[in-house]
């Protein structure tokens, strides 16, 4: 559980929210356990706070997070009419938040998506991230542990930074596949170490 009044030292939350979202973010990243936020001691919130908290873990983890793997506490009245403020002016949030990414057209906004994907895959289905994206069981662990910050920042760079990783062997299989074989072969659940170069090991 994270006792705000003594995380922030403070009765009153304003600019501490984006401080609060990571900390949120790693545990739910590396736990399975339902996350408590306890608002006992905390005497005044404003909707800033709410925004910069509440708004990334949105994004990063989709609106199901909130109700299955975060639990806020203690909320008073004055507590939730801080929340829907923030909520009702969620619109202009993301519109600024959208505003600070420096994306470089196309090439950026396929990268992203890419990113996003495999993150996905990887820490839903792993064999499945390894067959699709061409990846080895280590970078997708590293895929699964990636935020969005850090996903944003690789995409911005404006150049196509995700490849496949496939081997020549791999690439071969694949050739001498009719076109009605592969998706059975993609979908194989196995260990794909070998099909890889050892140099993505």
């Amino acid at each position: 559980m994270i006792s705000l009044k003594e995380l922030f030292k403070s009765d009153i939350l304003n600019n501490q929210g984006t401080l609060l979202s990571k900390i949120i973010t790693e545990k739910l990243i590396n736990s399975e356990d339902k996350c408590l936020v306890d608002f006992d001691g905390v005497s005044n919130v404003s909707p800033l706070f709410f925004q910069d908290f509440i708004f990334p873990i949105v994004i990063e983890f989709g609106s199901h997070a909130l109700n299955n793997k975060l639990r806020l506490i203690n909320l008073k009245d004055d507590h939730l009419i801080s929340y829907r403020a923030a909520c009702d002016q969620s619109s202009d949030y993301l519109d600024k938040l959208s505003a600070r990414q420096t994306r470089s057209g196309d090439i950026s906004d396929l990268t992203l998506e890419l990113l996003l994907k495999a993150r996905e895959l990887s820490r839903g289905d792993t064999s499945a991230a390894q067959a699709i994206f061409g990846i080895n069981s280590s970078m997708a662990k590293t895929f699964s542990n990636m935020d969005i910050k850090l996903i944003r920042r690789i995409a911005n760079a404006g150049v196509m930074c995700f490849e496949p990783r496939l081997s020549p062997e791999f690439a071969a299989r694949l050739a001498a596949l009719d076109a009605s074989e592969i998706d059975v072969f993609l979908n194989i659940v196995g260990d794909l170490e070998d099909f890889y170069e050892s140099e993505y090991a």
